[in-house]
């Protein structure tokens, strides 16, 4: 759908926003500002890289993404993206798996129509393919995938339920699921000020609501996943959030003062989310971003059998790196 409505009080009146399909493909060519490879989410830092250099934590993000789907690099695998914008992460892992095949769905056409040129030219390009329909009800088979990841795609509902079935579904019995998302982990007021703020990043990114950890992680239990794990991934990530001002003046200069295409709605909404992360966590807090309200990231595997391709046993060795949801 091109168009969505807001949500109001009562005596308001509702308002026509930006819809999913044209916020993507006004403002999709803008993610160049952020990312060359078009990678359409924040970094992972580790010790040692450098802060200043956005792409190498932008694509380290995408290997973190992979390393928790834990996929054995000389068995041949199905993986799918759930919410894959431009192809960024399965260009990634295309590169690095050549024996996956990997699927990326999404509703948005200007999205395959650049993902299929960029993934031409790169390495397993063969092997990668995109799928316009809703990753929430996705046209591909039941069981048919040993693995599937969503990234920053906001997926609807404060537990993304859809989204949990949906990779349920897809999964065989002992594939995994990896989420590298923003959530809410606190139950904190969502009027005033704040509430403003977080309604006004929804109706950016057009997305209804932000996912609420606990009910996220409890929708995994209810369905049937086991081995879930979850990380704050909020000081990875700060390194890349800092560059957001830099871009986004850049941006302004080059693209609104001089820039050759007319500013839209989308476009603008482009510009103003970004700005209002710092302001969405909890009351404070020097720097929002870096509390726990935002950015964790989590994976689980299904329940399957003894000897399925990610057993449980794997999760226990990496305790140390991941705090782990009982």
């Amino acid at each position: 759908m091109n168009q969505a409505r807001e949500m109001t009080r009562p005596g308001e009146q509702a308002r026509e926003r930006v819809g999913l399909e044209q916020y993507y493909s006004e403002a999709g060519p803008d993610y160049a500002a952020w990312s060359a490879a078009f990678n359409m989410h924040f970094g992972y830092f580790r010790p040692g890289m450098n802060p200043f250099d956005r792409e190498p934590m932008l694509e380290q993000m995408n290997l973190e993404v992979l390393d928790r789907l834990r996929v054995p690099p000389e068995r041949r695998t199905r993986l799918a993206d759930l919410g894959c914008g431009v192809g960024a992460t399965m260009r990634s892992i295309a590169a690095r798996l050549p024996l996956a095949d990997l699927t990326g769905i999404t509703l948005v056409p200007w999205q395959i129509e650049r993902g299929e040129q960029l993934t031409r030219a790169s390495a397993g390009g063969e092997r990668t393919r995109y799928v316009r329909g809703d990753y929430e009800a996705a046209p591909v088979a039941s069981g048919s995938c040993d693995a599937v990841y969503e990234s920053s795609c906001y997926a609807t509902g404060s537990a993304k339920a859809a989204l949990l079935r949906e990779a349920h579904r897809l999964l065989q019995p002992g594939g995994r699921i990896a989420v590298a998302d923003g959530f809410l982990a606190d139950d904190g007021p969502t009027r005033g000020l704040r509430g403003k703020i977080l309604r006004k990043l929804c109706e950016c990114w057009v997305i209804d609501c932000l996912g609420q950890l606990d009910a996220f992680t409890a929708e995994l239990r209810r369905l049937g996943f086991v081995e879930i794990e979850v990380e704050y991934l909020q000081y990875r990530v700060a390194p890349s959030v800092l560059h957001i001002p830099y871009v986004t003046l850049k941006f302004l200069f080059t693209q609104v003062l001089f820039g050759p295409n007319r500013m839209t709605r989308a476009r603008w909404n482009n510009v103003i989310a970004p700005a209002l992360l710092p302001f969405a966590g909890k009351p404070g807090r020097t720097d929002a971003l870096l509390s726990r309200d935002r950015n964790e990231g989590l994976n689980a595997s299904r329940e399957g059998r003894a000897d399925a391709p990610f057993r449980s046993s794997s999760g226990r060795r990496r305790r140390r790196r991941r705090s782990r949801v009982r």
